[in-house]
């Protein structure tokens, strides 16, 4: 078996899953069987979105080596306080983003005891706040949570670097962390590994030729993680403004975005070997039917595949 089979295709299931339980339920069973997803990319907020005993009932035998993100959390406290992130110049704030880390790392342990297999391999962090971000305070930061790490744990998780778009005065941005270029030497000191989101590097530079310029930039590193896939666009559209953050799905579903067939191709060429997962996350239409869902976030994955 490769090692193309053997790497993990995470989904962002929450972007495009429905409201109510019952089908939320049917969308997971489907996703495992038709979707080509075999991880889970799940949003951490005060901890999961769902009760933890539903969440293993959902991820046992369908999704394992998922990946936590702690950006839903993150930019809720960032908006509260202005300051709150791992690379915050507030010493309160960033310890403060540590002790959400620890949190976010036992749940992940407490998951995996509950399906008794390896369901959460990989924890999201980022380089918040925004506009006030410190290369310095993030590799105190991250150093610490690495020494950290339980060995008691049976599934112990890995922590990797997320980028998303970096803060640049003459833009409005998004979340306005780090640029790549002071995460690199961070990661790089510490042994980490960054993960590219498609969509956030795009936004961070309101143009398509971003994404594969950070592909190619982390593989000349050696420390290129993962590949996330969601779209981005310039046009206003169903999902948001223009160069929001919508998590848009491809060209062939939604026209407005930039995230085409290609550009998938052409990241992933770059990458590699390099990358340890790779995944999708994407909007659907209100009101989609569970087939449609799962079809959209299909159109993304089976280009994972090979």
């Amino acid at each position: 078996m490769n090692q193309e089979i053997l790497r993990p295709i995470v989904v962002g299931a929450y972007a495009a899953i429905p409201s109510d339980q019952k089908n939320q339920e049917m969308f997971y069973d489907l996703l495992a069987r038709h979707g080509k997803a075999t991880a889970l990319e799940i949003p951490f907020r005060d901890g999961f979105v769902d009760p933890i005993e539903w969440l293993a009932r959902q991820m046992k035998r369908r999704f394992t080596r998922s990946v936590i993100t702690l950006i839903p959390g993150t930019m809720k406290r960032v908006g509260a306080s202005g300051v709150f992130g791992l690379a915050s110049p507030d010493e309160n704030a960033r310890r403060a983003a540590m002790d959400y880390t620890r949190a976010a790392r036992q749940c992940a342990e407490e998951l995996n005891q509950l399906t008794g297999e390896e369901s959460v391999e990989v924890i999201h962090v980022h380089s918040a706040p925004s506009m006030k971000a410190d290369p310095a305070q993030l590799g105190r930061s991250l150093e610490m949570l690495l020494s950290e790490q339980p060995n008691s744990y049976e599934w112990p998780t890995r922590l990797v670097l997320e980028h998303c778009d970096a803060y640049d005065p003459t833009m409005k941005g998004e979340k306005r962390f780090l640029s790549l270029g002071d995460e690199i030497p961070v990661a790089a000191s510490l042994g980490m590994g960054v993960t590219i989101n498609w969509g956030r590097s795009a936004v961070e530079a309101q143009n398509s030729d971003r994404p594969l310029e950070h592909v190619r930039q982390l593989v000349s590193e050696g420390i290129l993680e993962g590949l996330m896939f969601s779209g981005a666009g310039r046009e206003s559209n169903g999902y948001g403004a223009p160069w929001a953050d919508a998590h848009l799905p491809l060209t062939g579903d939604e026209p407005t975005s930039l995230m085409d067939e290609t550009a998938v191709e052409q990241c992933l060429e770059a990458a590699g070997g390099a990358c340890t997962y790779t995944g999708a996350k994407v909007q659907v239409p209100t009101g989609s039917s569970i087939q449609r869902r799962v079809d959209m976030i299909r159109n993304v994955t089976r280009l994972l595949e090979s």
